[in-house]
């Protein structure tokens, strides 16, 4: 049956994830009619140093800047 990958930077709290556990799989049984206890999910952390976007490592301080760029800088 459904299993569910989430993956995030380690930064959640317990609660959070429990309720995103619970949100991820009422979702699921509602849209497929996947009965509750067949459905799996599990969330992946990744460190932030780890983790990148658009060549961009997250741990740099201008990630949320960076990360966002369409195209690499002109070389000089």
């Amino acid at each position: 049956m459904p299993v569910l990958s989430m993956t995030t930077w380690p930064n959640q709290t317990d609660e959070k994830c429990q309720e995103l556990i619970e949100e991820l799989t009422a979702t699921v049984h509602r849209v497929i009619g996947a009965p509750l206890d067949k459905i799996t999910v599990y969330i992946q952390e990744i460190p932030q140093n780890r983790w990148g976007e658009g060549g961009v490592l997250g741990t740099n301080p201008e990630f949320a800047e960076l990360s966002r760029r369409r195209a690499a800088p002109a070389d000089a």
